[in-house]
């Protein structure tokens, strides 16, 4: 049997329980006359990590090796891509440059933004273009003399009919080279680039206006000063289940926690920048997580360096009670977690830092609360709803019921139950006040269960009252849950505590 809070107090209510027609009686017990039997209801038992069990699939339960239980509510995983990074490269990448002479050195960095030191192409083509008004044969040969396959060196060949292309450049695509596979070694931030014009004697002809062109060119690693760039990373939220249902009063956890789980392959420093890290309460309200590393300084990535190209780094950073407001914030009704981290990299734009990036280059991130249930709470109350159908109790004279709780858990529990008709009003309550069902186990200075408590439950309906209930549609339950003390202590919930439940009642039949 899977419980939960609610689903505790509902087996107190005996329609749901199992109560039984009065004409079908075999586990009766006679008591005084013909027409007043003892009839048992239900035993059960339930413990911590029983109750805890009904959460949902982002709820992870825990115990430590204290043997605390811990609620884990944990976020997507949220992977950004180093694919944003070489679009932004690519684009400033011009489709034609112009050959000022036969050996132009073309710069391949941009001052104070990026200084490749070592590239390695990834897709693209590369190709010449050209104006030339010699009117025969003419052999073109263009080089990139900085990008090498081996001992190959990139080379494009052209043969071509003069005169061509005037007064508009005449592309070769058709003579193109594809990149793949070639490294680009700039020797101090230049590439070179080479071109040979010859004709069928194999004399020098001049050109108009020679240009190298390039189309879909991609890198799969980049080495060198990559400049200050910003990862754009995901919102996303993670739904605190436990407190869906809160109504009212105070929890308060002692040391939550929010932890980022990290895992990074970029290998240079990267840091977080975090756009929004909000808590969102039961009251509509959206409280801010404070913290020198939210608003200030950041969290640094662990990362891979040069001699670890291709391995990843994982870490965890943890927002607690000394580095963040988190006590007061997850003491605020909280119902969900609302973040945005992005990633700076080379955050300090540290001129002379050597780092590098490849094709798959990646981070994760991954958000976790960690409730560890050690604290207080005072007056924290809970509402549900369910259905009920009492239409075939028609027999009853007089109904006692009896719980006997038997509690190990530093946890206690008032209750109230509304009978609820068609029209949405209440008829009745099962109490005549709001009651005491499961007193609370008591606990030493350390917040430990010392012993189990036991506690009874009566109560009576006659005929009339059961009557006045009987056509109620829906049961309304508040239930109201207080720690050892009515909350005053800290006390910790621990693997294997429990409480057993039995339950029976007395009929009178008319």
């Amino acid at each position: 049997m899977k419980w939960s809070p609610t689903l505790f107090l509902l087996m107190v209510l005996f329609f749901v329980a199992g109560c039984k027609k009065s004409e079908d009686l075999q586990d009766a017990e006679i008591i005084s006359g013909s027409a007043e039997f003892a009839i048992p209801l239900f035993k059960a038992s339930t413990s911590i990590e029983e109750l805890l069990e009904n959460f949902d699939e982002y709820t992870v339960i825990e115990v430590d090796a204290d043997g605390v239980v811990h609620l884990r509510y944990v976020g997507d995983v949220l992977t950004q891509q180093a694919a944003e990074f070489f679009a932004e490269t690519k684009a400033k990448l011009p489709f034609l440059i112009p050959l000022d002479s036969t050996y132009f050195a073309l710069p391949f960095k941009q001052e104070g933004q990026l200084e490749v030191d070592f590239a390695t192409y990834g897709e693209g083509i590369v190709y010449p273009a050209v104006i030339c008004k010699y009117p025969d044969s003419v052999f073109l040969t263009m080089k990139i003399l900085q990008a090498v396959k081996g001992n190959d060196t990139l080379t494009m060949h052209s043969k071509f009919l003069g005169p061509l292309g005037d007064p508009f450049p005449y592309f070769f695509d058709y003579d193109s080279v594809q990149t793949p596979g070639y490294n680009l070694i700039p020797n101090d931030g230049v590439i070179y680039v080479s071109y040979d014009a010859r004709n069928k004697n194999g004399e020098p002809v001049d050109m108009e206006f020679v240009g190298l062109c390039s189309r879909n060119i991609d890198f799969s690693y980049i080495e060198g000063y990559l400049g200050n760039f910003t990862n754009r990373g995901k919102r996303d939220s993670i739904s605190i289940d436990f407190f869906k249902n809160w109504v009212q009063g105070d929890v308060y956890f002692q040391n939550p926690v929010i932890k980022i789980h990290i895992i990074n392959s970029f290998g240079l420093p990267t840091r977080s920048s975090i756009d929004t890290f909000d808590i969102l309460t039961a009251d509509g309200q959206r409280k801010k997580l404070e913290s020198s590393f939210i608003s200030d300084t950041g969290i640094d990535f662990a990362y891979p360096d040069l001699n670890s190209i291709g391995e990843t780094r994982s870490m965890t950073f943890v927002f607690n009670a000394d580095n963040s407001n988190i006590e007061d914030v997850l003491s605020s009704r909280p119902i969900a977690l609302d973040y945005k981290v992005d990633a700076i990299m080379n955050p300090d734009s540290i001129a002379g830092l050597r780092g590098f990036i490849t094709d798959s280059s990646y981070y994760k991130i991954q958000v976790e609360v960690d409730l560890p249930l050690y604290g207080r709470a005072s007056g924290f109350v809970v509402t549900d709803t369910f259905n009920v159908d009492l239409s075939q109790f028609d027999e009853a004279e007089e109904v006692e019921f009896k719980m006997v709780a038997d509690n190990g858990m530093p946890l206690g529990i008032d209750a109230q139950v509304y009978f609820i008709g068609e029209n949405g009003v209440a008829l009745d309550t099962l109490f005549e006040n709001t009651k005491q069902v499961v007193a609370s186990a008591p606990v030493d200075a350390q917040g430990i269960v010392t012993e189990r408590i036991s506690q009874i439950t009566f109560t009576t309906f006659d005929s009339i009252r059961f009557d006045k209930v009987r056509p109620a549609k829906k049961l309304a339950l508040v239930a109201s849950f207080s720690t050892f003390d009515t909350g005053q202590q800290p006390v910790k919930a621990l693997k294997g505590q429990g409480v057993e439940i039995r339950m029976g009642m007395k009929v009178k039949r008319k």
